[in-house]
């Protein structure tokens, strides 16, 4: 029982995956025997993430506040990995520094499409084919930015 890997066999979507916590979580899977698709806006990272990890890594260059793709985004992942077993959820933007008062309506709704409604849009489409198949697990990562009063991060 020792040389058993806790995600052997697993197939993990993870958004944000081409760069930080992401990044760092898609590969502790792959190096426990799963398998990843990694979700993300910026190519050029997801090419060097998948260079970085390996065969093991797919990859989907992804808005997340489009729900369109994202749902096509699900089932490509379920094809490529095969199933589906975790969704992390990781990808995020900060907002400006600003008091509210001065904050730009535009950047208030940027900030809320990608770290709300994004989440959204990833979990109800992979929560769907997980619970096709009767199993998953999702992990929604935030920033403790939402517990902490700062005058300046109005969003």
């Amino acid at each position: 029982m020792s040389g058993m890997k806790r995600f052997e066999d697993a197939g993990a979507v993870v958004t944000g995956g081409a760069s930080g916590i992401g990044l760092t979580v898609a590969k502790r899977i792959v190096a426990e025997g799963g398998r990843v698709m990694l979700w993300d806006v910026d190519p050029a990272k997801l090419e060097a993430a998948q260079t970085e990890i390996g065969e093991q890594a797919h990859v989907a260059r992804l808005d997340i506040t489009d729900p369109d793709a994202v749902e096509r985004a699900a089932a490509e992942a379920e094809t490529a990995l095969g199933h589906i077993d975790a969704l992390v959820c990781s990808a995020g933007v900060a907002g400006l520094n600003a008091l509210v008062v001065d904050y730009p309506v535009e950047e208030w709704r940027r900030v809320f499409d990608v770290n709300v409604n994004g989440l959204f849009h990833c979990n109800r489409a992979v929560a769907r084919l997980m619970q096709a198949r009767g199993y998953g697990r999702i992990v929604n990562i935030a920033s403790i930015a939402g517990k902490e009063g700062n005058p300046t991060a109005s969003a």
